[in-house]
């Protein structure tokens, strides 16, 4: 069988959306020809653990994992954080209005201009001295990573010009100024940063992003690189994932439920703000409504959702395994996304969103126009609302109110979308493209 070298940071016992897509490309090739080989990292500094996850690896697929120096003990001690708190992009991309202790503006300045393109870059040495090893030894034939952290980029770069092997970069998100990244940098490191991703788009043998807004964002700072090595290979879900859900969290509430990370911009602020109106006008309608956030939410959007009036209507899930999070989303009537209208994330097509459509509940979606309010439209999956327009919200929040169903998100149904957005056949493109290049 022909061999894949998967290099990518968030794997098993790494939880979060993440790993996901990795993840499932690693439970599938088998059934395409491939077998995975992956590279990661050894005991490294995830924002969540899911340990569960490890037993969707199949059975003799070797984990190479390689050492790794990580900066957040540092950070944690710097800015008075507990040894086991997660330091990731919800407390590394604060608002700077939040930004309220020197050592938290101090830590921030030395990421942005030490750590390019990112602060897993202390890997780098080590998974390239033992992804040489790796290739020796197990007889690779395909070079895949996938990004963020970018560094697993540099990582694959690095080693397919050691050994000319076919090399596929896969961007989950775009690079520079996207929302996971730093939007300042000083000249010099931004300059560095900008050459790394001017190389891996000039050498890789096929360029993959999950969405087209990630593809244009890339191709707008190169616009040179256009041509035919781009390919899209979205998100997805897996329908084994939701085989054995039993939805043991349901309520007599009309139940709206958001799973992942809240932090930043994004942000239900202008929820909030919509259902604090129809509390004011009518005290009693919110009693019929919950909304849950499970995952993890930033300190003030929790302070603030604890504060406001409204507090009954909403209940906070810290982050939970990847199978329980599944179980609350079965468990609501409708699923709730949320982009921050910023021009970059039009071109968001979040992997929640495709999880969302396999869970098979209405989508209220709060987003920009863009790739995911077009998805959502052109296949009947809910209702799209700007994400600031608090009086449309307001209105969208009484129809569903009006009846014990799901109000306007449910007439019509959703349409069938095939296999297009199952984890395996998405696999089977991925393998498909391997057998082009090989």
């Amino acid at each position: 069988m022909k061999k894949v070298l998967i290099i990518a940071y968030y794997f098993p016992p790494s939880g979060g959306s993440g790993v996901q897509r990795t993840l499932k490309f690693v439970k599938y090739l088998r059934e395409f020809g491939w077998e995975p080989v992956v590279l990661t990292a050894r005991n490294a500094d995830y924002p969540a653990y899911d340990e569960t996850l490890l037993a969707e690896i199949p059975e003799g697929v070797k984990v190479y994992r390689s050492k790794i120096i990580e900066p957040y003990k540092i950070y944690r001690r710097m800015t008075g954080k507990a040894s086991g708190e997660s330091t990731d992009i919800a407390t590394l991309t604060l608002e700077g209005s939040q930004k309220q202790k020197f050592s938290e503006r101090v830590s921030e300045w030395v990421r942005s201009v030490f750590f390019v393109p990112d602060a897993r870059i202390g890997w780098y040495p080590f998974a390239t001295a033992l992804g040489k090893k790796i290739i020796k030894r197990e007889k690779i034939d395909i070079i895949y990573s996938s990004a963020p952290p970018y560094t697993t980029h540099l990582i694959g770069l690095k080693l397919h010009r050691y050994s000319g092997i076919p090399w596929v970069a896969d961007f989950r998100d775009s690079w520079i100024g996207w929302l996971s990244t730093p939007q300042w940098r000083p000249k010099i490191s931004r300059a560095v940063e900008m050459r790394m991703e001017k190389s891996v788009l000039q050498n890789a043998d096929k360029i993959l992003t999950v969405s087209r807004g990630v593809e244009e964002d890339l191709q707008s700072r190169h616009k040179n690189l256009r041509d035919d090595r781009w390919q899209l290979l979205a998100n997805g879900y897996d329908v084994d994932d939701f085989a054995n859900v039993k939805a043991t969290h349901r309520d007599e509430r009309l139940t709206i439920t958001y799973t992942g990370s809240l932090y930043g911009n994004r942000n239900p602020e202008y929820l909030v703000r919509a259902l604090e109106s129809i509390h004011v006008e009518n005290p009693y309608l919110l009693q019929k409504l919950l909304i849950r956030f499970v995952g993890r939410v930033g300190d003030p959007i929790v302070k603030r959702l604890k504060s406001s009036p409204i507090h009954f209507v909403f209940e906070i899930i810290p982050y939970v395994t990847h199978a329980e999070s599944l179980d609350y989303l079965l468990s609501g009537d409708i699923s709730l996304l949320v982009i921050d209208d910023a021009p970059a994330n039009r071109g968001i097509l979040t992997g929640k969103l495709f999880e969302y459509i396999g869970a098979g509940k209405p989508i209220f979606a709060l987003a920009p126009e863009g790739d995911a309010a077009e998805l959502i439209r052109s296949h009947n999956l809910g209702r799209v609302i700007s994400p600031k327009d608090v009086t449309e919200i307001k209105n969208a929040i009484l129809a569903l109110g009006d009846n014990s169903s799901t109000g306007t998100l449910k007439q019509g149904g959703q349409k069938e979308h095939g296999d297009k957005f199952e984890r395996r056949y998405q696999t089977k493109e991925l393998a498909n493209l391997f057998d082009a290049l090989e």
